[in-house]
């Protein structure tokens, strides 16, 4: 099967859609035969390292940019998506919604008559369409609505957020298939130690953060919550990357509430190294406003590390189900409540601890999950295949 996915960006630094696109694709190209195209508005030369780690897993990425304008329009991206949209391909799959790239990709899909999937990222969540109300609100009714409404699927990521867009009454089937994990890069587990050495933090008591280091994760709430333990041996470590503005007034707040000395900030962990600061952690912590998934919550329970989460964490239900974490809503209180609660009860901890590894390991392997994709991939074809036949049938009754 040919494969073409469209994303803005398939920069690791910004998280997200990004990081869970390399992992899929390399998946599709090496372990399930397909032939896999990225297209994205990058610039080429700010992404080089990627092109070529995809390009050695048979992916091939085409990069468009250098971005420009609020929509984020690469050079030359509606020309590329255009060219590269052909008969050949059975099916292409649009990542995020807010953006030029989505919609140029969705026009050139249909114009070619092959059969596209949109991914929204969690970008059509209540919580989402508040920010910059208007503006959404506008674009969704001019251009993205026609757009969603004339895919031949909706792919989420978790039930909640399928639910949460259920009010907008798009019209396209839906399928609900889950970020996943390369399962490789967690067995071995990390043996603990080496994130704790490296910073100096010994034996003490360690919470950890690991994403984007932005507002929208919910660290507005985290420092308060965090300077509320009684225990003043306990560490955070906010991994990420992070504007300079903002990594600095995070530093000013954590210095207003008296933690400095408490808070670490090393910046972006890649490959094994943001695993080892999850392994070393005694509890992950993700209190964001707005998460469609969660993959770091994923990749935390993957090494053996509970987790404590916000209630607009998509997979917080899962997790509850699951007895690998807590849930707590977007407060400052209830999220230093259940920490301290946490933290001082290492028995509830170690239980939460041992069921979480084999849960994502059955749960989230990549290889699994691409099966699932596959499927999608498949009736989807089937149903365009058949819309086709009928469209045949009919007219030849009618010539006849």
């Amino acid at each position: 099967m040919r494969v073409v996915h469209i994303c803005t960006s398939i920069d690791p630094r910004i998280g997200g859609p990004a990081n869970v696109l390399m992992r899929l694709t390399r998946v599709q190209a090496g372990q399930c035969g397909h032939l896999v195209q990225v297209i994205t508005a990058d610039d080429p030369e700010a992404v080089r390292d990627v092109t070529v780690s995809l390009h050695a897993a048979g992916v091939e990425h085409v990069a468009c940019g250098p971005m420009r304008g609020p929509m984020a329009a690469g050079r030359t991206t509606r020309r590329e998506i255009a060219a590269h949209l052909h008969a050949g391909v059975d099916v292409v799959h649009i990542h995020g919604l807010w953006q030029h790239a989505p919609h140029s990709a969705a026009a050139a899909a249909r114009a070619a008559g092959v059969p596209y999937i949109m991914r929204p990222c969690g970008m059509l969540d209540p919580w989402s369409l508040r920010q910059g109300r208007l503006k959404k609100r506008l674009f969704l009714a001019l251009v993205a609505r026609r757009h969603l409404n004339r895919a031949a699927a909706l792919h989420y990521t978790t039930e909640t957020e399928r639910r949460l867009v259920e009010p907008l009454r798009l019209r396209p089937p839906t399928f609900v298939i889950p970020n996943g994990l390369d399962w490789e890069e967690f067995d071995p587990q990390p043996i603990r130690g080496a994130f704790r050495a490296a910073h100096g933090i010994g034996e003490r008591p360690l919470v950890v953060f690991l994403g984007r280091v932005h507002p929208q994760k919910g660290l507005g709430l985290l420092l308060p919550a965090f300077a509320k333990l009684q225990d003043p041996t306990v560490l955070l470590a906010l991994v990420g990357p992070a504007e300079s503005s903002y990594l600095e007034h995070l530093r000013a707040e954590a210095a207003s509430l008296g933690i400095a000395e408490r808070v670490v900030f090393p910046g972006m962990m890649a490959g094994r190294a943001r695993l080892e600061a999850l392994r070393d952690a005694d509890l992950f912590c993700l209190p964001s406003y707005l998460e469609s998934f969660g993959v770091s919550v994923i990749e935390a329970l993957g090494v053996g590390t509970p987790v404590l989460i916000s209630d607009q964490v998509n997979i917080c239900n899962e997790v509850v189900a699951a007895g690998v974490g807590e849930v707590v809503p977007c407060d400052v209180a209830p999220l230093a409540e259940r920490m301290q609660a946490l933290l001082s009860d290492r028995a509830r901890l170690a239980e939460m601890a041992a069921r979480a590894r084999p849960w994502v390991e059955k749960t989230f392997r990549w290889d699994a999950i691409t099966h699932q994709v596959d499927a999608m991939y498949e009736q989807v074809v089937a149903d365009r295949c058949g819309r086709a036949d009928r469209a045949h049938n009919s007219s030849a009754r009618v010539d006849g």
